[in-house]
């Protein structure tokens, strides 16, 4: 299948890869932000330890932005004004594509799948299930929020100096889909997992949730078929920045 920037299908709305030219100069202003308001309390290797997790993004020679990660797609729906997909949003692509990745041989992250008694990613699961349990959420077999139920923060009692929270806005169990609700090949127990499209398989048992490879794409949603418009290439800004890193 051709991989495509854009996929439209029945649903209200339309689905993206991002543009680096519209997305990098936010992310960055705002990965800059979160290393420097967290610099003196957390450290300057904690400063190098999160910006070589969060400045890993590529792009291609079409201008995508190549790449993804669980601590990259909870730092975008915190962070940024980015739609990310939803897992419901990404299922409903995925069967109305006849069972088909819609961006072809590649893996999409779209949030987290957290069960049982913490083992994997222990600390990081125990500060999520206790946001759930004060929700009143009741986790079952298991339950996967979205990015943008998600919050990330700097956490000096996790291992990685990060850490993921509820969004405010969570307020009831059926904010956050059961585990049952995808067709998840595997399913990682007793922690905290990614949850993510990999090619045309579903899975969520990986527990390195900085894992980061090119062959993955961060995908926007916008509601009722509104595609983002991209920005003109600004070849004066090309240019000279070319030259500026010559010194």
């Amino acid at each position: 299948m051709e991989i495509k920037n854009i996929f439209e299908i029945e649903i209200e709305g339309a689905a993206s890869t991002l543009d680096a030219i519209d997305f990098i100069p936010q992310y960055t202003e705002a990965v800059s932000k979160f290393l420097r308001d967290h610099q003196s309390s957390m450290g300057n290797e904690w400063v190098k330890q999160t910006a070589g997790k969060l400045y890993k993004l590529t792009k291609n020679n079409e201008g995508t932005v190549l790449g993804s990660s669980s601590d990259i797609g909870a730092f975008i729906a915190t962070y940024t004004k980015i739609p990310l997909i939803t897992g419901q949003q990404l299922l409903s692509f995925y069967e109305q594509g006849e069972n088909k990745n819609p961006f072809g041989n590649v893996y999409i992250d779209f949030g987290v799948q957290i069960n049982g008694l913490p083992k994997v990613n222990k600390y990081q699961a125990e500060t999520l299930l206790k946001d759930l349990s004060d929700r009143e959420i009741e986790i079952g077999e298991g339950r996967v929020p979205n990015f943008s139920q998600l919050r990330l923060i700097a956490d000096k009692e996790s291992d990685s100096g990060l850490a993921y929270r509820l969004a405010d806005n969570v307020e009831n169990s059926e904010d956050v889909s059961q585990t049952s609700a995808y067709p998840f090949l595997f399913v990682g127990k007793d922690g905290l997992f990614r949850a993510y499209l990999c090619r045309d398989a579903w899975d969520a048992c990986v527990d390195i949730l900085s894992y980061f490879s090119d062959d993955g794409r961060v995908v926007r949603y916008d509601a009722e078929g509104v595609v983002p418009a991209k920005k003109e290439r600004d070849l004066v800004s090309e240019l000279t920045g070319k030259f500026i890193r010559k010194f």
